[in-house]
């Protein structure tokens, strides 16, 4: 079996786990309620019927309909078996369309209830999902019996239930008003009762995810330690490398020498990008240290850094845009976005074209864009190339656009790539004019947490 689909069977079995231990609450909610609401309602019903003068068979098929369904809901506990749980739900929807029957059919007082057994049938019974169905034919075939039997003695309102004159008895006034109380209690304790299993099945997700998040981040922290550790006792080691070869190379009168040796050197130079680069990765997203920064005179001061760089490989390296526009960051993150971004760009072009770095403010944000005239990319590698590790230049570490991304986006800004093979790419750094952090997902628990915190402590004061 594939492994995508064992984790979708996985999936759906917590998922189902976590569904039945919610519908087994709701479950025993309802059956709270059934006693309370449900059951009284009828005895009352039959009572009030049989003071004001209800014909006896009628009296009779409505006492002995409410002592099975009251001997029913006594006997059978929540969470009974599936298929004695829809037993049970087919003799009570029965045994309604009895009482349905017995006072008037369509035109009984008691047809508002059905709005709630619907609303619990649809959301007690789920398992299997052909249930549901079934309980929904069976009460549209009852519906259509009583509307078939509405011109015989089913379908007419009899004894304390006539009409008297044209208005409707108060017999049927009370028992409508009775009913419709007992059918807006009823939707009104299903609502709860869904709210509290969504809240239940929420807080339980996020009290997991809390504990994947914690311990996830804990393996970070330790494994960003380890490679920064470990980054920095291999860079002494690289410069001793690099410093000796390059001497040696310098003063060996033998030319083979002198070429293995430079390459050395030159393996201990890339050897030594892949540790910056590590570096930049796992310690780049510690807190922000934010303060007024003019892009345009960082760019200008990369600019002339990268100079000699860009010279060497036969690339003209530009900076133009807005020279005053300010915006509140952290320079030291700003500069590596910008000087990752410009290295690639320059990497990237052929010798005799250029790159240009430009500066705006506007719609409340600065912009920096960092244009190249260089291959271009296709829709396949812009898709990837936001992924760590992913590079398309041969001895590139596939760290410099990813570092890059989650600086921008820690200032609650975003990084834009557009590209087309032959013509180049044109990257947008996008910043909030002032740096605003990006937020976390929220956490439900967290909240819950807090508005209990907030319960217990007692009301707040005005003006606090």
């Amino acid at each position: 079996m594939p492994d995508t689909q064992a984790r979708e069977l996985q999936a759906r079995a917590r998922f189902e786990v976590l569904r039945q231990r919610v519908f087994e609450d709701m479950g025993r909610a309802s059956a709270r309620w059934r006693l309370v609401w449900v059951l009284p309602v009828q005895v009352l019903v039959i009572a009030l019927l049989l003071a004001r003068g209800e014909s006896t068979t009628r009296a009779l098929i409505q006492v002995v309909t409410v002592v099975v369904m009251g001997l029913l809901f006594l006997r059978v506990r929540p969470g009974a078996h599936k298929n004695l749980g829809m037993s049970l739900f087919l003799v009570c929807v029965t045994g309604y369309f009895v009482l349905l029957g017995t006072t008037g059919g369509l035109s009984s007082p008691l047809l508002v209830s059905a709005g709630s057994m619907m609303a619990a049938a649809s959301i007690k019974l789920t398992n299997p999902p052909w249930m549901r169905q079934a309980v929904f034919g069976f009460c549209l075939s009852g519906f259509v019996a009583l509307a078939l039997l509405s011109h015989t003695a089913i379908g007419t309102l009899d004894g304390p239930l006539a009409p008297a004159g044209h208005w409707p008895s108060p017999e049927y006034v009370t028992i409508a008003l009775v009913a419709s109380f007992a059918a807006m209690i009823g939707v009104y304790g299903i609502g709860c009762a869904v709210t509290r299993g969504y809240e239940h099945a929420a807080l339980e997700l996020a009290e997991r995810r809390e504990e994947l998040c914690s311990e996830n981040e804990d393996r970070t922290r330790a494994l960003e330690g380890i490679a920064a550790r470990l980054a920095h006792e291999v860079k002494n080691p690289l410069a001793a490398i690099k410093a000796l070869s390059t001497h040696m190379a310098r003063n060996t009168a033998d030319a083979k020498a002198a070429e293995r040796l430079a390459i050395v050197a030159s393996e201990a130079d890339r050897l030594q990008s892949i540790v910056d680069g590590f570096l930049s990765f796992s310690r780049g997203f510690d807190d922000l240290k934010v303060a007024s920064v003019r892009p345009h005179e960082m760019a200008r001061e990369l600019a002339v850094l990268l100079e000699t760089r860009a010279a060497e490989a036969g690339v003209t390296l530009e900076v133009n845009g807005d020279s005053t526009a300010i915006l509140e960051a952290d320079a030291r993150k700003l500069r590596q976005v910008l000087l990752n971004l410009v290295l690639n760009a320059i990497q990237a072009s052929p010798r005799g074209a250029g790159v240009e770095v430009t500066v705006r403010a506007e719609s409340g944000e600065a912009r920096i864009m960092v244009r190249d005239d260089g291959v271009g990319m296709t829709p396949e590698v812009l898709e990837r190339i936001r992924k760590p590790y992913f590079t398309t230049r041969e001895g590139g570490t596939g760290l410099g656009v990813a570092v890059a991304r989650g600086l921008v986006e820690q200032h609650g800004g975003r990084l834009e790539f557009k590209s087309t093979p032959g013509k180049g790419t044109t990257v947008l750094i996008a910043l909030p004019l002032k740096a605003k952090p990006c937020p976390c997902l929220p956490n439900p628990l967290r909240s819950f947490k807090a508005e209990s915190e907030a319960e217990k402590s007692g009301p707040a004061i005005a003006g606090a």
